[in-house]
């Protein structure tokens, strides 16, 4: 414990420092207004070990890391959630339209925009709430008593966001939506909204670490399949870096949010704001990096 919480330490002063070379998104306007030194993270492992740095009992806007939860709360109940989405990576971005059009509606993965307004979908169908499903996921998982969705975040998000109500009405158009689009807009965008520690967002990811036959969130071929897919679609178009660099499953959010999983191990998350190039958190991906190479977590 004492060696993971040094190796913690000296990433996430690591993570620090790499994200001065970051900048705040200002895509969610309610998001912009955070400030970029705020630094939390936290380690989880499999037999209960629990740690953190900085900021990292602090809630965050989670964003797309909610998309890994809403598919795992769809997959307890429909695992065939598979024959609507693919799991492959794109090369397109998370939002776009052209590569929606060009397969005929059928989103590449649960991690792009028209993947997770499905997922989102179905889940809504299944639930009534997909945002309290994907909610009571987190807690249960968790151990947090409290979790909410910010509602001024999802208000700025429903104002803002033009490309994903496009997303939504393509999906309508090619029959890949059960409820009506606002409704399923609505739901996206405070799903996006719920606002968690890294503390949280770890331990509610230690069921996909978890390789015991009795795993009770979800079996262990759709642990492994959520995994796969992470490891090629996660990180977007910087999902290969990641995995040449890093080696493991990972997701990432314009909140500035990164959580790695390690099979067998645990997780790490990260919350720094400032994102790189590609979308990600500039210091969220150096600090994991970094913990990962001290700790020798990889996959590979």
């Amino acid at each position: 414990m004492d060696q993971l919480q040094e190796y913690l330490d000296i990433a996430a002063e690591h993570g620090r420092a790499a994200a001065v070379a970051g900048h705040v998104s200002t895509q969610v306007p309610a998001l912009s207004s955070v400030p970029p030194t705020k630094f939390g993270m936290a380690v989880a492992t499999v037999d209960g070990c629990v740690l953190t740095a900085g900021d990292g009992t602090e809630p965050f806007s989670i964003q797309s890391l909610s998309k890994l939860f809403a598919l795992c709360a769809l997959l307890q109940r429909n695992p065939a959630v598979w024959d609507h989405i693919g799991w492959g990576p794109t090369d397109s971005g998370y939002g776009s339209v052209a590569e929606l059009e060009r397969n005929l509606g059928r989103p590449r993965n649960p991690f792009v925009n028209p993947g997770a307004l499905v997922v989102t979908d179905r889940l809504l169908e299944l639930t009534g709430d997909a945002v309290g499903a994907t909610i009571d996921l987190l807690a249960s998982t968790s151990g947090t008593a409290v979790i909410n969705s910010d509602g001024r975040v999802a208000l700025s998000e429903t104002v803002a966001d033009h490309r994903n109500a496009a997303i939504a009405h393509v999906l309508a158009e090619h029959g890949k939506l059960v409820n009506g689009i606002d409704r399923v807009l609505t739901q996206y965008f405070a799903q996006c909204a719920i606002a968690a520690s890294v503390e949280t967002v770890a331990k509610s990811a230690l069921f996909l670490a978890d390789r015991s036959a009795d795993a009770t969130v979800l079996d262990s071929g759709s642990v492994r399949r959520v995994n796969a897919v992470l490891l090629m679609s996660g990180m977007y178009g910087a999902a290969g870096d990641v995995a040449y660099r890093i080696g493991l499953p990972a997701k990432s959010g314009i909140g500035g949010g990164v959580l790695a999983i390690m099979p067998g191990l645990g997780t790490v998350c990260v919350w720094s704001p400032p994102l790189d190039t590609d979308g990600n958190s500039a210091g969220g991906v150096a600090a994991i990096e970094e913990f990962a190479r001290l700790a020798g977590w990889s996959v590979f």
